[in-house]
């Protein structure tokens, strides 16, 4: 494999999707897993992500995955969801701005990131070679996410459209990236994240149970 690749996966079920299933206590594991909290004792994480979950995400009100007991089962789209929401954090916080440009933008990138994931070594996200002089060639895959945010002053200007690239594209916006607009962010490879999720998710750890309550007499 070549500096920049992507495993090429298997589809797992007949070019399906992954059927993933986790609960609040596995998502925020393996957001850890992922590098977005310190570990899997980050009680300020947990509450910071109950937080984002009472705006809506990754969650809309009345979407399957929240029970009557507002008990979580995290799919992958809402997986994506939190782990794209958080990758666009600004100093561990995720600006108002932010989350409502992800909410509002929800549909077209739930299907960006299914296209991440089926599309990740094919489609927009087949491989790309650059030539490099006195070196092996850069050979870049997978489909990358372009949010299009832009700062100023310390505030959000702009969010979006958000939209999904191939890697030719991805490096174009790299290169030229502030010839014409300063931009305060770039295109980031979807695929790659989709791909580390659903490899994490397959083999969550236990569901932790709660304590048991002895029962008896008070002394």
């Amino acid at each position: 494999m070549k500096e920049g690749d992507l495993p090429t996966l298997a589809p797992l079920t007949n070019e399906l999707m992954p059927a993933l299933s986790l609960t609040h206590g596995q998502a925020l594991w393996l957001m850890g897993e992922l590098g977005f909290s310190s570990g899997p004792d980050d009680a300020a994480f947990g509450h910071y992500i109950k937080s984002l979950r009472k705006l809506g995400l990754p969650f809309a009100r009345g979407e399957p995955g929240l029970d009557e007991g507002r008990r979580a089962h995290y799919a992958y789209p809402q997986l994506m969801e939190l782990a794209v929401a958080l990758s666009l954090r600004v100093y561990h916080t995720l600006p108002d701005e932010i989350v409502a440009g992800v909410l509002a933008a929800r549909v077209r990138l739930r299907g960006f990131y299914r296209r991440a994931y089926l599309e990740h070594a094919s489609g927009i996200g087949r491989p790309v070679e650059i030539a490099m002089p006195g070196r092996a060639a850069l050979r870049v895959s997978g489909a990358f996410l372009d949010v299009r945010v832009r700062y100023a002053g310390g505030h959000c200007l702009a969010f979006g459209p958000p939209r999904l690239v191939s890697p030719a594209e991805a490096l174009r916006i790299f290169i030229t990236a502030n010839d014409a607009e300063v931009r305060t962010s770039l295109p980031f490879n979807l695929s790659r994240l989709a791909i580390r999720l659903v490899t994490l998710a397959q083999q969550p750890p236990q569901a932790r149970r709660a304590p048991a309550v002895r029962r008896g007499r008070s002394v």
